[in-house]
């Protein structure tokens, strides 16, 4: 990491506006740019980069950094991505789920929501639903908290009162095991 990038870090780890609004300034244009290459919406690029910084400044306390700092906000950036496109694909199938002649025609079919779920999904989505059902419940709620939550290593442990050293063992025992799992589809 560069030693201006060191210097901003160490000014968000100890709380120094400053350092967040050069951080601020000197990146946002660029991650606006990288979101809006993901999600092709202006827009919600901007408020995903928003989002970002917010939590970047929420979580300063505990931030460690060990790539370069534009690396890391490329990564929090793309995986924010990542969760919006997700949700809008769920809220495409919600909405065209819960329509009303939709819910008339599956309802006179005498089709129910576990069909309506299987008809939606891809056979991906099954198996990884099934490949995370198959994860100890520790091992599972640590990775969900991680992958779709957001939460980093830390925050984990706090919450779950054990070690950051678990969380990552957990994390990379869910990893190794859904590999295996979805090794067809990889």
């Amino acid at each position: 990491m560069q030693n201006i990038e060191q210097q901003l870090v160490k000014g968000l780890v100890s709380g120094d506006k400053t350092a967040f609004d050069i951080l601020f300034k000197s990146y946002y244009s660029a991650m606006v740019h990288i979101a809006n290459d993901i999600l092709h919406d202006a827009g919600l690029a901007e408020e995903v980069v928003q989002d970002v910084f917010v939590k970047l400044w929420k979580n300063s306390s505990s931030l460690s950094i060990n790539s370069s700092l534009s690396a890391y906000l490329v990564a929090m950036v793309r995986n924010r991505c990542i969760d919006c496109l997700r949700a809008k694909a769920r809220n495409i199938k919600t909405i065209s789920i819960d329509h009303p002649d939709v819910q008339a025609q599956l309802h006179e079919a005498g089709m129910d929501a576990t069909f309506e779920e299987e008809l939606f999904s891809t056979p991906l989505e099954i198996a990884f639903q099934q490949a995370l059902e198959q994860l100890p419940p520790q091992c599972r709620q640590i990775f969900l908290l991680n992958r779709f939550d957001g939460h980093s290593h830390k925050e984990i442990a706090d919450m779950m009162q054990i070690s950051v050293s678990t969380v990552k063992t957990q994390i990379t025992r869910a990893l190794q095991k859904l590999t295996v799992c979805l090794q067809p589809f990889l």
